[in-house]
């Protein structure tokens, strides 16, 4: 049990009264404890996990009785409240006068096994813990002994009478504190003494109330024990001890009522118990309480009830929806009903809870309850009749019904809940309404209760939705019905409620029914010997005859037809036969179907079986149309293999076979999913709860290279063995790829899926021939399987400086090329290339802006390559390079003369430096010229390409008018013979420079 904030644990006590005997005068402490609890280690192991539930009242009871007696009473250990602590023969440490006192005696050590526990207020409700595990103890019957003789507590064979005659007397109740081991004497002072007398006063009210007036319940003891049992052992194992210890007598009209100091009990190590009720008598009894909490009232109650004779009241829960099931023996005659215990939250008898509804009506009378006129008795009805309910929990006469079934001869009991008396704040909502019970299979000689609701596929504690509503009806599984053809609940008038019920037995045995069963069975010989008359109160008017080796079923609708033992017979009766949905069989089964199989027709479908597949249900509607329609057992699908499911996703439903699925929903319809990698990869994705949702049409193949595909809600999964099966899911890539011609594209079949979660929250998806590439910024494009595509690879793709893909390939350019744009630059392709980045920058906007591949440079050849002097960078092309500097700027420099005589001046690296200029030509005599940071290069056709470096020769040269001038053209590029002397011939002249001379023209 999970407890509360540690914040509500109160300090450990270091110091703890003595006691020189067991018992001590009992202490009314309501308020803060003068000292606090005990705070002793938890125990080294962990408590064994608890049943598989988390109800807040768990069904831990066994229906047999316990084998053993208990041990012969020993002296008690425990005094009268009234009487004065008396010198002890246990051992002690204290002496008798100052335990008498109040002395303390040094702290004991917490046994080893003991566990700690917050002392809760009245105000705490266990069931609103989380991860509490709160429910009810085990509910104990327990032999007699010597002292006292047992009361019979038999049961006649329709379970509609008083098993326990009405009893008259006082319960005279000795209340116990008492103090564990390992517990201290402020653990039980922290006990608190007014709300455990409120519980006896409590149950008083209510058992007094019940049995109109006969029994009450009253505290004439009140003691303080301490006790050698530990708060570690089960319940059952304390009370047995307190109860040798305090040598109980088991006399008639006496009850042991203890407390013990801890927010809980366990049972074998499972912690949540609330109280635990014991049975010793139809007038004697035990109940055991851990410390007062908000439900303890209730739990009291609830215990006493037990104390009575009482066991659970419980509710019937049906995987198949069945309202009612045959009681037989210790079991249900349909396997797919159980017995939800405690599920009954119209009853004090049902889970805990803040309020004590009333007991239902048969508890009532099976503990000889009331006055004896509470309840009316139609017994078995023989026509239609109404009659008039009135709220169970006033004080009319007559104001609840029972009635046997004609055919089970079961006896049904109907009540009115209102908000009226005990019931007050419990019926309300889905529990006001009319109450149906029976007779459960749990508890022993027939001493529990179920409660038979409208929705049986729910139950347990958070079911408040018990009763029948005006409107709707009730019929029994013998087919007596019951319908519930009004109900008043007159404002701030609960008392005036009333609802009235129309009660009509099955029909007699028509003639028409006897004639087929009749007919049937003498063609039908495998059905060997009679083993009933035939009967009728079915559903709709049905009548069967059981056979010993099956059954002949009849209605008007759908005639007689056999129902041979077996597996089919067994799933159409696990399915609620007649009254499930497949209706009545239409035919005997069909056998020497394919794989030796066979099936049967009913009103509302069939149920096939074969050895590989075992029995199943195919039930009318558009699931069952579709697999007909695909062959049924012939077909792709082969047998089903399951019933089909519902309440997938969106209402969805599904029904499994041997090859394959059909998955219908409202949107997509019934589509088949059939065995094979695309129902692999559809299953792999979470099926209808994965990206995909449903499938919008069955797989289709004779594709390209013999390929399949499955359309679904947002997507598709192709498939061809090369590539296996792959998901295209809905959205820009898909939409992309499906405009490019999809498989019969220039992609072919996806090779992977989509992925995501790339930079910038981009994905991509493969394909045989490429991929697509998405990002927010850039869209989808595809990216084709090609030299551009390993050269965008090798540049880190999305991860690296071109980023997205911008443009899909475009290819027919110059000399066959191809191109590509991305977020960070181009690609450039042609044969006699390869494949170059064309990165975005300077160099970039000028090989763009004078014209790209169809401009003078063509295409690139090198990409571009940084590094160079004064944090320069170039790239080169067919015909030229780009040179850029942070000084220079982009300069283009184009196959030629000049080209080659600037590379043969090193370049950057030479006297010349960077461009400054692009190459201009136009010049004097056709000539051209390039300028460089140092110099320039000039040509003419006679002349070619020289160099005129930054110096006096060329500050001359270009003062004499250049190329324009006398000297013409350079013929030579300057020559330095030494330091102190330059010189450098043109067309028509040399030009010299010395240091003492300066530059001379001869």
């Amino acid at each position: 049990m999970t407890l509360p904030s540690p914040a509500r644990l109160l300090c450990a006590a270091l110091l703890s009264f003595g006691l020189l005997g067991s018992a001590v005068p009992a202490m009314a402490n309501d308020a803060v404890p003068a000292a606090p609890p005990s705070t002793a280690p938890a125990p080294p192991s962990t408590a064994p996990t608890s049943p598989a539930t988390v109800a807040p009242r768990q069904a831990l009871e066994s229906a047999t009785l316990p084998a053993t007696a208990p041990e012969a009473p020993v002296p008690a250990e425990t005094v009268p409240a009234t009487e004065k602590r008396a010198a002890a023969a246990e051992p002690s440490t204290v002496k008798p006068s100052e335990a008498a006192a109040g002395a303390s005696p040094p702290a004991a050590s917490p046994a080893p096994n003991e566990v700690t526990s917050f002392v809760p207020d009245l105000n705490w409700n266990p069931l609103n813990d989380p991860g509490s595990n709160a429910r009810y103890g085990e509910h104990f019957a327990q032999p007699v002994t010597p002292l006292k003789t047992a009361s019979p507590l038999g049961l006649d064979d329709a379970g509609g009478s008083a098993a326990i005659a009405p009893r008259s007397g006082t319960f005279n109740v000795t209340l116990v504190t008492v103090q564990l081991s390992g517990k201290t004497v402020a653990d039980t002072d922290a006990i608190n003494m007014t709300a455990a007398r409120n519980s006896i006063t409590g149950a008083n009210a209510y058992w007094n109330s019940a049995s109109a007036g006969r029994l009450s319940i009253t505290k004439v003891n009140e003691l303080r024990h301490k006790s050698a049992a530990k708060i570690t052992d089960s319940y059952g194992t304390i009370m047995a001890t307190v109860t040798k210890e305090l040598n109980w007598q088991y006399r008639s009209y006496e009850s042991l009522v203890i407390f013990v100091p801890h927010a809980d009990l366990n049972y074998n190590g499972s912690w949540g118990i609330l109280g635990g009720g014991f049975t010793d008598s139809a007038t004697s009894g035990r109940v055991i309480m851990p410390y007062p909490s908000a439900l303890t009232n209730n739990v009291v109650t609830h215990e006493f009830g037990h104390v009575l004779g009482l066991h659970h009241a419980n509710s019937l829960a049906c995987s198949n929806g069945r309202v009612d099931a045959e009681r037989t023996g210790s079991s249900w005659g349909n396997s797919g009903c159980w017995s939800s215990e405690y599920s009954d939250m119209s009853d004090l008898m049902g889970y805990a809870q803040v309020s004590s509804p009333m007991i239902n009506a048969f508890l009532w009378e099976y503990g000889g309850f009331g006055s004896g006129d509470e309840i009316r008795n139609i017994g078995t009805p023989s026509n239609k009749q109404q009659y008039t309910l009135r709220p169970w929990g006033g004080t009319d006469r007559q104001r609840a019904l029972k009635f046997t079934d004609p055919v089970s001869k079961e006896v049904y009991y109907l009540e009115l809940r209102a908000p009226v008396g005990f019931d007050r704040t419990a019926a309300v909502g889905g529990n006001q309404g009319v109450k149906i019970t029976k007779q459960d299979i749990l508890g022993w000689s027939g001493n529990a209760s179920v409660v038979l609701t409208p929705n049986s596929s729910l139950s347990g504690y958070s079911n408040r939705a018990l009763t029948w509503k005006a409107g709707q009806s009730f019929v029994t599984h013998s087919g007596t019905r019951v319908e519930i053809t009004s109900t008043t609940f007159p404002t701030n008038q609960a008392d005036a409620a009333s609802a009235v019920v129309t009660i009509t037995p099955p029909t007699m045995t028509p003639a028409a029914a006897m004639s087929a069963i009749s007919s049937v069975v003498a063609g039908s010989p495998q059905l060997g010997g009679a083993k009933s008359e035939v009967q009728c109160g079915l559903v709709g008017g049905g009548c069967y005859q059981n056979f010993v080796n099956g059954a002949v079923i009849w209605s008007s609708a759908s005639g007689a037809a056999v129902s041979l033992n077996g597996q089919i017979r067994s799933a159409w009766l696990a399915s609620g036969a007649q009254n499930g949905a497949l209706g009545y069989p239409k035919a005997a089964q069909v056998c020497g179907i394919r794989d030796n199989g066979c099936y049967q027709s009913f009103q509302n479908g069939e149920v096939f079986w074969s050895t590989a597949s075992g029995a199943a249900i195919s039930k009318a509607g558009v699931i069952r149309t579709a697999y007909r329609g695909a062959g049924a057992e012939n077909g792709a699908l082969g047998f089903p293999i399951g019933p089909e499911t519902c309440g997938l996703k969106a209402d969805g439903c599904f029904q499994a076979f041997q090859q394959g699925e059909i998955i219908w929903s409202s949107t997509s319809g019934a589509r088949i999913s059939k065995a094979g990698p695309i129902r692999t990869a559809y299953r792999a994705s979470g099926a209808e709860n994965g990206a995909l949702g449903y499938p919008t049409s069955s797989e289709i193949c004779g594709l390209r290279l013999s390929g399949c595909y499955q359309a679904f809600q947002r997507g598709e999964i192709l498939y061809t063995t090369n590539t296996g099966a792959q998901i295209s899911r809905a959205g820009l890539i898909r939409t992309a790829y499906r405009a490019s011609g999809a498989e019969n594209g220039v992609l072919g079949y996806p090779t992977g899926k989509e992925t995501c979660g790339l930079k910038d929250g981009g994905c991509y998806q493969s394909f045989q021939k490429g991929e697509m590439a998405w990002s927010p910024a850039t869209g989808a494009q595809i990216i084709y399987t090609s030299p551009i595509r390993t050269a965008y690879r090798a540049a880190n793709a999305e991860n690296g400086r071109l980023g997205y893909p911008l443009t899909s390939q475009a290819c027919g350019l110059r000399d066959s090329g191809c191109t590509q744009t991305f977020q960070g630059g181009e690609i450039y392709w042609s044969s006699a290339t390869g494949a170059i980045i064309s990165r975005k920058g300077r160099i970039r906007d000028l090989y763009l802006s004078s014209g790209a591949q169809d401009g003078r440079l063509s295409y690139p050849i090198t990409a571009e390559i940084c590094g160079l002097r004064d944090g320069g960078c170039y790239q080169g092309f067919q015909r030229g390079e780009i040179y850029w500097s942070p000084t220079t700027g982009a300069r283009t420099s184009t196959t030629g003369s000049i080209r080659t005589a600037y590379r043969n001046a090193k370049s950057e690296n030479g006297i010349l430096g960077y461009p400054l200029t692009h190459e201009i030509c136009g010049l004097r005599d056709a000539g051209c010229y390039q300028s460089y940071q140092n110099g320039e290069i000039m040509w003419s056709p006679k002349t070619g390409a020289k160099i005129t470096a930054t110096g006096p020769i060329r500050t001359a040269y270009r003062k004499a008018g250049a190329e324009n001038g006398t000297l013409g053209y350079p013929t030579t590029n300057q020559t330095c013979p030494t330091t102190t002397r330059r010189t450098q011939t043109f067309q028509r002249g040399t030009l010299t420079w010395t240091s003492t001379t300066g530059v001379k023209r001869t």
